[in-house]
Parts: C-alpha cells; sequence; structure tokens
C-alpha cells in the first residue's frame, strides 16, 4: 500500500479529500480548496523557514513529461510549512506534478553527487518516490477538477 505521504488529490466539494489511491479519506487540506481552479499544497515533513519559495510544474502527457511543462508555478511555505498555489485555467483532467524546496532560493533544481541526484527535497504527484531512475507520466498522474487540492510532501 502507498504511504500516505506523498501526494494525493483532495476533493474539498466532498468535505472529504482523498489522499492517495489506496482510498484513505482527509479532509486536513480542504480548507485550500477554491471551487474556481485546481489548487496545489505542498508541505514539507521537516524544518523549513517560512517564506521559502517552493517551485511546482504541472504536466499533460507522457510526450511531455519532465521536458515541456504545461504550467510553472511557485508559492512560500506558510508558518504551518504549507505553501498553497492556486492554478487557474487549469483544465480538468489527468496530469503530473512535480514540486521542489527552492532552498538557496536561486530558481533552478540544485542537482550534484552520483547520477545528478536533486540536492533539494523533490516530490511527485502520486507518491511516487524515484530511486534509481526519473518516474513516468503514468506513475505520477492525478485526475483533478476545479475544488480539487492536490497535496504534495516534500520529505528531506
Amino acid at each position: 500500500m502507498r504511504k500516505l505521504l506523498g501526494i494525493g488529490v483532495l476533493l474539498a466539494a466532498a468535505s472529504a479529500a482523498h489522499a492517495d489511491s489506496a482510498g484513505v479519506m482527509t479532509d486536513a487540506f480542504a480548507k485550500y480548496a477554491d471551487p474556481n481552479s485546481v489548487v496545489a499544497a505542498v508541505k514539507t515533513e521537516f524544518k523549513a523557514k517560512p517564506g521559502q519559495p517552493v517551485r511546482i510544474t504541472v504536466y499533460d502527457s507522457e510526450d511531455s513529461f519532465l521536458e515541456l511543462a504545461r504550467l510553472k508555478h511557485q508559492g512560500e511555505l506558510n508558518e504551518e510549512g504549507v505553501a498553497v498555489v492556486s492554478l487557474l485555467g487549469l483544465e480538468p483532467g489527468e496530469y503530473s506534478f512535480a514540486a521542489y524546496l527552492d532552498e538557496n532560493g536561486d530558481g533552478v533544481l540544485n542537482r550534484g553527487g552520483f547520477l545528478g541526484r536533486p540536492k533539494e527535497p523533490v516530490a511527485f504527484s502520486n507518491g511516487f518516490r524515484p530511486k534509481l531512475r526519473k518516474p513516468r507520466f503514468d506513475e505520477t498522474k492525478v485526475a483533478v477538477a476545479p475544488g480539487s487540492v492536490v497535496v504534495i510532501t516534500l520529505e528531506d
């Protein structure tokens, strides 16, 4: 079973939300829902400084996944360690989300070490945690519509 940590889609319109594909229900992020748009809520599972930038990228197909983004947005962590970004104009459908905490604020996902692994915390939708390879679109896609909150959990 997938860990609850990770990414899921919360459907606030139903007062409870779908946090992962295993069907675990929670309404912890329903407060961020907007009936007019999809919202991305990126939370940290570690101590992070409020105001730090979080960068979110949305992909709409296998062909463009990790190459050509449909949308790119930035938010800032609040006092609760959550960055909330409204994705206005994102039509209902299946998308993949990637997020990272830009710890040094340079606007780039910093890489290094063996195989160019990210130096900054990164997470993908659907709770996918890459090990020795890049994720695939089908492993990370989630269905969204206005009123949905996509929760992405960054782990250190």
